[in-house]
């Protein structure tokens, strides 16, 4: 269920014993890979022991997605201020590039990889435009739920 975006409640968690799947289950929850990785790291023992490790790796592409989201939320608000909400979908790669260096620390081809490979299995609706230096998002549904898309993942 965590691989479909459904997070169990602290409680459920605790009474199967997986208490550091909650702290990481959060960071997935709002999109904050950095955190994510700390609580991994820190969990990982108890994870290890209790069979949900590759489990939880999983979700880091989830917390990708959501990372994705919340930098397209703010690039298209930005662009609705400026009068550009017309060209909204149309985004450059610059904010994501940011926001993964300081989430993940990666470099620009790290986050174009990242990109692409959310797009590749669903994740994000939508293609890069390497020449203009674009991600352009599906007017519809950019980010669709993770049950349409994480069976592939």
């Amino acid at each position: 269920r965590l691989r479909f975006g459904r997070f169990p409640s602290t409680a459920a968690l605790r009474g199967h014993g997986l208490e550091g799947l909650a702290a990481v289950a959060a960071a997935v929850r709002s999109g904050d890979v950095r955190r994510f990785n700390q609580e991994l790291r820190r969990s990982e023992e108890e994870l290890i022991r209790s069979g949900a490790y590759l489990v939880a790796e999983k979700l880091k592409l989830l917390a990708y997605q959501r990372l994705c989201r919340r930098v397209h939320i703010a690039v298209a608000a930005d662009m609705s201020a400026t009068g550009m909400a017309e060209q909204r979908h149309k985004q450059d790669w610059a904010p994501y590039v940011r926001a993964f260096e300081w989430q993940d620390d990666c470099n620009e081809d790290e986050v174009v990889c990242i990109l692409a490979n959310l797009i590749f299995i669903g994740a994000i609706r939508g293609y890069m435009s390497d020449e203009h230096r674009k991600v352009v998002f599906s007017k519809e549904t950019p980010f669709p739920p993770a049950a349409k898309w994480c069976p592939k993942a």
